[in-house]
């Protein structure tokens, strides 16, 4: 019972931490992450390749705009006639026109191909041959193409957009990937952290032991109970561990500093350990059911949704490509009113009775010769669709791996916990009865040494095996992809800001 109370002590306890060193901040786990992710450029240069697929998409949906085109133009004309007919009774041999347009006209693209569009244009022509002049002629017309085979049907000509959203998704995916991968350095950053700042205290406790085993040894000495060489052995043992304190020192000032980098914040020069961690971590068991992770894991990791996106990009790849090898057959139409008067009100008139109207409709056809070009890009991906399917299969299989290795790797830790306790709880016993021994002069200070030395290993390697255990436990949070719930964060609106 006094064993794991000390051992309780030791390892959440704040006050040796604040004692050891000077703090200039307290931090908690989750505002490591909440800095992070505020913070940490490689999180910033994620959300910013969201937003260039997002523009990208947007560019692609352009091509379904409405276009309102307003055409004018002047033209003038001077000829020599052709016929009795231009001439006339006048005789004229020189005949001049002038004709002045004025068109507006609206398109839009069509979502299973094609396009249509309206055009309402005007008219006016001058000219010497006429018997009449100026004449204002007025056209509305309804105009509409339409692919048949090549380019036809949703599927091909929203295809590209589609594309292009399914990019902002992978890219979205990845985005949460990469928050996973940060947010799980900063964890194990975290409680590396924590075992520093422990392992720190650990050894200027050994090094008080050392200390007070030193100034014992030199008033036995003095007494003439020990030898005068016992003293060197006991200053031997305390330079030892008066190094393993500086060593110790710059394990916390280096693991401080990568926190920091994986925050996004600048590690000041001067600071000897500016963060206080405040969370303790866990050592109570946690059961894991292997079968229920995997399948988890397929559907909340963020490389497996990438991937499912991938695939279906890759499938609609295909499908384009093949509707290009295709004969191009297309029907092109036109129905329209017109009118024509010595005035503009005349032409209009005319235009809206519906009396005289125009109509065209028409087939294009086109066979390529060879097309290789086409046919090489339906192999091409063809063979990127087979090569995605094969690196899902490979994602499925190494998710399997991780999760198997990661809840060895929990249950190990566990295990790992209980039995560097009960070596504490021995070492602990022993070093009490070698302090008593050395009392009596039953045990020499080179043995005493030796027991202080196994009791701070013993302290180090409890405290190691607690903090690999809390590290095991997000490593699997990790690749079961609920690393984010398991630490509340909610990165879902990140990539709109």
């Amino acid at each position: 019972m006094k064993t794991y109370l000390f051992f309780f002590y030791l390892l959440f306890s704040l006050i040796p931490l604040r004692e050891a060193f000077a703090v200039d901040a307290s931090l908690s786990l989750l505002d490591a992450i909440r800095i992070a992710l505020e913070n940490n450029p490689d999180i910033q240069v994620e959300k910013e390749n969201i937003r260039i697929r997002e523009a990208m998409a947007l560019s692609e949906a352009a091509q379904f705009d409405s276009a309102l085109q307003i055409n004018t133009g002047l033209k003038e004309l001077t000829r020599s006639a052709t016929s009795l007919l231009e001439t006339g009774l006048t005789g004229q041999k020189e005949i001049e026109q002038e004709e002045a347009e004025l068109g507006l006209g609206w398109r839009k693209s069509l979502g299973w191909g094609g396009e249509y569009g309206l055009t309402l244009s005007r008219l006016k022509t001058d000219s010497t041959f006429q018997t009449n002049h100026p004449i204002y002629q007025g056209d509305l017309a309804l105009i509409v193409t339409q692919p048949v085979l090549r380019g036809f049907g949703r599927t091909v000509r929203q295809g590209p957009l589609k594309i292009a959203q399914i990019e902002v998704e992978i890219s979205r995916q990845l985005f949460l990937a990469r928050v996973t991968e940060i947010i799980q350095k900063i964890i194990a950053h975290y409680w590396e952290l924590v075992f520093q700042g422990e392992n720190l205290v650990a050894q200027q406790r050994s090094l008080t032991r050392a200390e007070k085993l030193l100034v014992l040894t030199q008033t036995k000495v003095k007494l003439g109970l020990l030898a005068q060489i016992e003293i060197f052995v006991a200053e031997v043992s305390a330079a030892k561990r008066e190094e393993a304190v500086i060593i110790a020192k710059k394990g916390v000032q280096d693991i401080e500093g990568q926190l920091l980098n994986l925050m996004g914040r600048e590690n000041s020069a001067g600071s000897v350990n500016g963060l206080l961690p405040i969370d303790r971590p866990v050592d109570h068991e946690n059961h894991f059911d292997q079968k229920k992770l995997f399948e988890l894991a397929l559907k909340e990791r963020p490389e497996a949704s990438a991937q499912a996106f991938r695939l279906q990009s890759a499938a609609l790849s295909v499908k384009i490509s093949e509707n290009q090898t295709r004969p191009s057959l297309d029907f092109v139409g036109a129905f329209g009113q017109s009118g024509i008067g010595q005035n503009l009100s005349d032409s209009f008139d005319q235009l809206s009775s519906g009396d005289f109207y125009r109509w065209e409709a028409g087939l294009i056809f086109k066979y390529p010769l060879g097309n290789q070009m086409a046919t090489a890009a339906v192999q091409k991906e063809k063979a990127m669709e087979r090569l995605i399917k094969i690196e899902k299969e490979k994602m499925i299989r190494q998710i399997g791996f991780d999760i198997a290795e990661g809840v060895r790797r929990s249950e190990t830790d566990y295990q790992r916990i209980r039995v560097t306790r009960r070596a504490l709880d021995l070492a602990q016993k022993q070093h009490v009865a070698s302090e008593e021994r050395f009392r009596l002069g039953l045990l020499a200070s080179h043995d005493l040494i030796e027991f202080q030395n196994e009791v701070t290993g013993a302290e180090v390697n409890a405290l190691r095996a607690v903090i690999d255990y809390n590290k095991s436990l997000a490593n699997l949070h990790g690749v079961a992809g609920t690393l984010l719930k398991a630490y509340q964060v909610d990165i879902v609106p990140e990539w709109k800001k």
